[in-house]
């Protein structure tokens, strides 16, 4: 079931024949619409389910409420759909629904006079990303037009401020998106050129090495001047030919790189263990790619061609070509994508904050008493919010992961405050699941150590957190403890469903999660364990998982101390 599902979801982001920002924005636009289609699942089977345990069914405006959630739901399936076939039709009924939605959000006079305005700053933003990016300035003007008939039907003074403000945005997102098209555009131009001319390079090279043996000073000018760097090696994968492009490429100099095994070649230079191993594999098994490799050597980022040397006569193989080009500046641009993705993130916070602050004033009745439901449909405005601005926060620290913009502070703090925050944030969590949550702190523990407290709370939040998704009865215990001189452990233990043994090297995974019926129902972005991984990495520790089915899971972390010659 899970691997159709799979194939579905591949078959309907492939936009075959369609040009390759169409593509991406079709993808982008089905990710969006299947996000709402969940949550208008998971906030119908809600409404069912307290309607269900109060008894409520004839209640007045509950048939209503169902009606709305079906035809969101519906819609947005008509969309996924219509998204099949125009992409830009279905982006412009997308954002037109939203306009739409927005206007009757609220009053009109609260809408005009700036309380509610600011949600049409979302498809001003959204608009630059699916349609073009001028087409933030229609929405822009949409969003002004609405406002100003919405102040002359409430009889207020539109908000001059807020519609500046939404061109302001549009011009930000109409350079933003133009920028970021622009940058795609030039990269797929150089990649195809560049990729070309490696083809065309690599392959008459091995003909002019098989057909022209005896030249070895003809072959040797010509590998001088090819730009990218070129290694042959014969049929015992010994080093025959080597140009000087290579030898500045991978700092190198050639007399250390002629004549030398392919095991003493990829020890040359700083070359990671993961791309020492994919250059031996590369160059033993050539017809295993299809395409060329993207490696680490050192600073630097190659892109590596394989080719076989066959002679003309035998048609047998007589030794391999490969071909490195640097693509560090390609890999930069792909790193600014994650960055522009978390520029968005850290963007989309404000809002979400303003939802909250307006529907925790409206809770406490600044503006009117709320009867019962009216109460209990804010609250769970709050928490969706809640959880949205959590998933925002977790793109946000991936996205900063990525493009290595994520630093560790090292600072003097108290060791079990990280206990009492954790308390502070999770307690309520676990009571309202009927789940205890308890804390163990070694006695032989410093009173005070130096770290990120920061992070190490986000730590812990992060394992209770994912450990209360998952235990349904019983509850979680959280220790902490000295483990020898040099280092001490942080470990979460819970009684929940547990983790198969075949999945647990895959949980670290970003976006991962496990996959079986039990575990998918409790939602999540499935960026909580990654960013722990990475966080705990960035400390110098490690992390180490232990699981039985129906018993529970205990997570691990082993930290070094650090001292104050460290800071």
């Amino acid at each position: 079931m899970i691997n159709k599902i799979q194939s579905l979801w591949v078959r309907i982001n492939r936009f075959e024949n369609a040009v390759p920002d169409t593509a991406r924005r079709g993808r982008l636009l089905n990710i969006i619409l299947s996000g709402m289609v969940a949550l208008g699942i998971l906030a119908l089977v809600a409404v069912l389910v307290i309607l269900y345990a109060n008894s409520s069914w004839e209640k007045p405006g509950n048939t209503l409420l169902l009606l709305t959630l079906g035809l969101f739901i519906l819609g947005s399936l008509g969309l996924l759909v219509v998204n099949q076939f125009s992409v830009r039709y279905a982006s412009f009924l997308f954002l037109a629904m939203l306009s739409i939605t927005f206007t009757f959000s609220d009053a009109p006079s609260e809408i005009a006079n700036g309380r509610s305005s600011f949600v049409f700053f979302i498809p001003i933003a959204i608009s630059s990303l699916l349609l073009t990016p001028a087409s933030s300035f229609f929405f822009a003007i949409v969003g002004g037009l609405i406002m100003i008939v919405l102040a002359y039907i409430g009889n207020v003074v539109p908000n001059v401020a807020t519609i500046s403000g939404g061109f302001m945005l549009a011009l930000v997102s109409w350079l933003s998106s133009r920028s970021l098209e622009q940058a795609l555009q030039e990269l797929r131009e150089i990649n195809s050129n560049l990729d070309k001319i490696v083809t065309e390079r690599t392959h008459a090279l091995a003909q002019s090495l098989a057909r022209e043996r005896i030249e070895a000073g003809r072959n040797q000018a010509i590998l001088s001047s090819i730009a990218d760097g070129v290694v042959v090696f014969n049929a015992d994968n010994a080093v025959l030919l080597v140009n000087p492009a290579l030898s500045h490429l991978i700092e190198t100099p050639l007399q250390d790189l002629a004549g030398i095994k392919l095991n003493e070649f990829v020890q040359a230079g700083e070359l990671a263990p993961a791309s020492r191993g994919m250059i031996l594999e590369l160059i033993e098994n050539p017809d295993k790619f299809e395409a060329s490799v993207r490696i680490e050597w050192g600073k630097k980022t190659l892109s590596v061609s394989i080719a076989r040397v066959q002679d003309t006569l035998t048609n047998e193989n007589i030794g391999t070509v490969a071909v490195f080009r640097d693509v560090t500046y390609e890999a930069e641009l792909e790193k600014m994508k994650s960055t522009f993705v978390g520029v968005v993130s850290h963007e989309l916070r404000t809002p979400l904050n303003a939802i909250i602050g307006y529907t925790e004033m409206l809770k406490e009745s600044i503006y009117g008493s709320l009867n019962e439901k009216q109460t209990s449909v804010a609250e769970r405005i709050i928490v969706n919010t809640q959880r949205l601005l959590a998933m925002v926060g977790d793109l946000l620290d991936e996205a900063q992961m990525k493009a290595g913009k994520l630093f560790i502070k090292k600072q003097v703090f108290k060791t079990s405050s990280l206990l009492e925050n954790m308390h502070a944030t999770m307690d309520k969590i676990t009571t309202d699941k009927g789940l205890y949550l308890t804390d163990e702190f070694d006695p032989n523990m410093p009173e005070t150590i130096i770290g990120d407290p920061q992070r190490l709370q986000q730590i812990i939040v992060n394992l209770v957190n994912n450990s209360a998704k998952f235990t349904s009865k019983g509850g979680i215990h959280v220790g902490i403890s000295r483990s020898d001189t040099s280092h001490w452990n942080l470990e979460v233990i819970d009684t929940g469903s547990g983790i198969p043994e075949k999945e647990i090297p895959y949980i670290f995974e970003t976006f991962r999660q496990v996959e079986n019926t039990t575990t998918r129902q409790h939602g999540g972005s499935g960026l909580g364990l990654s960013i722990v991984k990475h966080l705990v990495e960035l400390l110098n520790g490690k992390i180490t998982v232990k699981s039985d089915l129906n018993i529970g899971s205990t997570f691990t972390i082993t930290l070094p101390f650090i001292t104050e010659k460290d800071i």
